[in-house]
């Protein structure tokens, strides 16, 4: 498993409570998401560290869940995009993933 470039799990935050409410406070309810759907973008995900820890409120549960709220889904596949560019060409992205989010 390839460490995430987009945020330390380390940290025991949620990367969308601290982006979208300034709240750093450590979690206990943390699960791993990868930022990129689907079966072959997972496995892709997974290998350049695309993924986020993300608590269940934000994770699976209630309107601001990435997994039932396409705005968030979309944010969060920017930013991938934007932390993949960073050691990585657009080119590479657009090979690798076949879209661009930013």
């Amino acid at each position: 498993m390839a460490k995430s470039i987009m945020h330390r799990k380390e940290d025991r935050t949620c990367y969308l409570c601290m982006l979208l409410r300034d709240d750093y406070n450590a979690r206990e309810d943390l699960q791993e998401h990868h930022a990129m759907p689907g079966t072959a973008n997972r496995r892709l995900s997974e290998r350049y560290g695309l993924k986020v820890y993300l608590c269940i409120e934000h994770h699976l549960v209630g309107p601001d869940a990435v997994h039932s709220n396409i705005r968030l889904r979309r944010l969060l596949q920017a930013n991938a995009q934007m932390a993949f560019e960073r050691k990585h060409s657009h080119e590479e992205w657009m090979e690798a993933f076949g879209r661009n989010f930013i």
